[in-house]
């Protein structure tokens, strides 16, 4: 018991607690020695999913941290590979945050104000720190291609006015911004009790379907004035953040990470029912399946693509309505999966999971690096894509491994 209990201390609610490396907080009605491995697996998921995304963004001609593949890339790699970078902003980033927002409360309580923000800060706030200082420029140098020495160039990149360094580093961030005014709306409150019933009736199917009109509406009055992709960010603190397109995505963002808490109240993770799983699972494939006719007609009819992405359009509010179906019916579905199919780990799982946020904070410099060095080879642009991909996924778990057994770099990582 007391071995159990020292694992629940080391779980964080920050961005550890969103790519894996953390020991779940444990719903009020579980076992003392009950660990919630199907999200643990979830995570370690999702950040591959993160990885094959980043090398995807090279071989579509978007480019990554500043690296562009100087080979063109052709209609037909722009589909496939392009597929990874469809979800991954609206759904991927949107359960990183739900799962980070489900453990906030469980280690706010067991921590209290002072050592749960002391926790973030380090877990947080010092790797935020050494990527912006370390890992951004390193990741820059590589990308430009520069012939001077890297410490010639690191003075006075330093020295410009930027932001926080694009890649990985504005979820960190945001991350710890939710958490720091997640510890002051319990500081403000502390009066009010925390310690009613932790357990409640799961949300119905009429509550599900409000949240997700209310955000779909959300998405859509923001990215009136902030479509998707905007290259100026609305806010100087967006802009400080570096939060890709702006705006866009902020509804979700906000809305998942206070749902994440409520949902850990009431826990909900474990309480969702197959039937919601293979319901919402259902919907979401039915409005990212629905949808595309509908944008197909709508183009062929006179709209602008960019009429979906949005402006005070009909085909913005489609396009932010069926964002939000795809996202919650993603979520549910996926929580109910993996508890179902995927809830137990193996040394080997263990071990990747463990080492997810190293990768995560990693990954960017890896990637970088190694589609550098096969920037000169004529290859299909698929096919670069999946060699990149069969590179950089294995060594960057394997630094991230290195990383994680490195005494006091652990306690980090």
């Amino acid at each position: 018991m007391a071995r159990a209990r020292q694992e629940t201390e080391k779980e964080l609610s920050g961005l550890s607690g969103a790519t894996g490396i953390a020991t779940p907080n444990l719903p009020d009605s579980a076992p003392a020695d009950t660990r919630l491995w199907f999200v643990d697996n979830m995570r370690l998921l999702m950040i591959c999913g993160v990885v094959v995304y980043h090398v995807a963004a090279i071989y579509i001609g978007v480019g990554f941290n500043g690296y562009h593949e100087p080979v063109t890339s052709n209609a037909v790699s722009a589909f496939v590979v392009g597929i990874p970078a469809l979800l991954a902003p609206s759904f991927g980033m949107g359960l990183f945050f739900l799962i980070a927002g489900y453990f906030t409360p469980g280690s706010y309580d067991r921590k209290g104000a002072a050592s749960f923000l002391r926790s973030r800060l380090v877990r947080l706030g010092i790797p935020l720190l050494l990527y912006d200082l370390l890992v951004d420029p390193l990741v820059v140098y590589i990308a430009r291609g520069h012939h001077e020495s890297f410490w010639s160039f690191y003075g006075p990149y330093l020295l410009q006015v930027r932001t926080i360094g694009p890649g990985v580093a504005w979820f960190i961030a945001t991350l710890l911004l939710f958490n720091l005014l997640y510890a002051a709306w319990r500081w403000l409150g502390k009066k009010l009790s925390h310690t009613g019933p932790k357990s409640a009736a799961l949300p119905d199917y009429r509550t599900i379907l409000g949240f997700v009109i209310s955000l779909g509406l959300a998405i859509f009055v923001v990215r009136i004035w902030w479509p998707i992709h905007v290259e100026e960010w609305p806010t100087w603190w967006l802009r400080l953040f570096n939060i890709p397109g702006g705006g866009a995505f902020l509804p979700q963002y906000i809305s998942f990470f206070v749902l994440g808490c409520i949902a850990s109240r009431r826990s909900w993770f474990v309480g969702l029912t197959p039937k919601m799983g293979r319901d919402w699972l259902l919907i979401a494939l039915v409005a990212i399946i629905g949808v595309i006719p509908v944008i197909i007609l709508g183009i062929a009819a006179g709209a602008q693509p960019d009429d979906y992405l949005g402006g005070f359009h009909w085909q913005a509010l489609l396009e932010a309505e069926c964002e939000a179906f795809l996202d919650v019916g993603l979520c549910i579905g996926s929580l109910v999966l993996f508890r179902q199919c995927w809830n137990r780990q193996g040394r080997l799982t263990k071990a990747l999971a463990d080492s997810a946020y190293a990768v995560y904070l990693i990954n960017s410099l890896l990637i970088v690096s190694v589609a550098q060095a096969f920037s000169t080879v004529a290859l299909y642009p698929l096919l670069k894509f999946i060699i990149a991909m069969l590179l950089v996924l294995p060594l960057s778990f394997l630094v991230g491994f290195i990383l994680h057994k490195t005494p006091l770099v652990n306690r980090i990582f």
